[in-house]
């Protein structure tokens, strides 16, 4: 029996992310204003994609915008041909990354910013001067992990995908919804000899590598050059890292973020270890 819906309910991001992770054989057929678009799913990829006169990743990358359209999906039905090789969450990040870099093209940055919120920091009042003190300790993190040699962006999340801190990133939420997802997948995946999820995986997009790091209380997310050796930024990294646990640790000395639960309710992140490429 075919499932029917609508991408108002249901988007595109999320139907691909099912049907991928069931590895589900299907055929998804959307009803969009330019003309229907058929995509096929086969071992946990999108395998083909057609739009109009667009095929393979293109036709993925224009579906990726419109958020309205009613769809079918039929299981079972076998792509007749593959046009598609990228993995699918590499398809998808370069879809969104594009489909950003169009909207400011047309000038809509600032309709992005205004739907990303800056996080407003927590205060505190301090013991020794009863002023309000200004913490926001990821904010911290975002900024420290710029000056790193190499690192172009940088984004931390809670692991729901709630954007906690992040620089130059035009659409924050939308990413920050991405790492989440990502990191998910990343523990259902099982590899042979390891104990414990993965915490650490990198993905590639042309010419530019993302990493996305587990820490357990929350997630964090660099862009570099894949010119840029991560060895060379990795003591660098850890080391702003082992600083972020002391000041979660913090919390508990009067320090509240008001980020993961409020003052007392932190626990450490755990150590991060072991890339995944994707």
């Amino acid at each position: 029996m075919p499932l029917v819906g609508d991408l108002t309910d249901l988007a595109l991001v999320d139907i691909i992310q099912i049907n991928c992770v069931g590895r589900n054989t299907a055929r998804l057929t959307v009803h969009y204003p330019i003309g229907d678009g058929v995509f096929y799913f086969a071992d946990g990829e999108v395998v083909d994609a057609r739009l109009g006169n667009l095929v393979g990743v293109e036709a993925v990358y224009k579906a990726l915008e419109y958020d309205q359209g009613a769809f079918r999906i039929d299981t079972g039905i076998p792509a007749p041909t593959r046009t598609i090789f990228e993995p699918w969450a590499n398809l998808i990040m370069e879809g969104l990354r594009l489909l950003d870099e169009a909207r400011a093209g047309r000038g809509e940055e600032g309709d992005l910013a205004a739907a990303t919120p800056a996080i407003a920091p927590t205060r505190t009042p301090t013991t020794t001067s009863g002023a309000a003190r200004v913490v926001n300790i990821y904010q911290s993190l975002v900024n420290d992990l710029t000056k790193v040699k190499g690192v172009d962006l940088a984004l931390a999340v809670s692991r729901d995908g709630t954007v906690q801190a992040s620089s130059k990133v035009r659409s924050a939420e939308k990413l920050g919804m991405m790492v989440a997802l990502l990191v998910h997948l990343g523990r259902l995946i099982t590899v042979p000899g390891r104990v414990g999820p993965l915490s650490r995986m990198t993905i590639s997009t042309g010419p530019k590598k993302v990493m996305v790091f587990d820490l357990e209380n929350y997630l964090a997310l660099i862009e570099f050059s894949s010119a840029v050796r991560f060895e060379t930024m990795s003591p660098h990294i850890d080391r702003l890292f082992r600083k972020m646990q002391a000041r979660i640790n913090g919390a508990s000395e009067g320090v509240s973020t008001g980020l993961l639960g409020g003052a007392g309710a932190l626990t450490p992140p755990g150590p991060y270890a072991g890339p995944l490429t994707m």
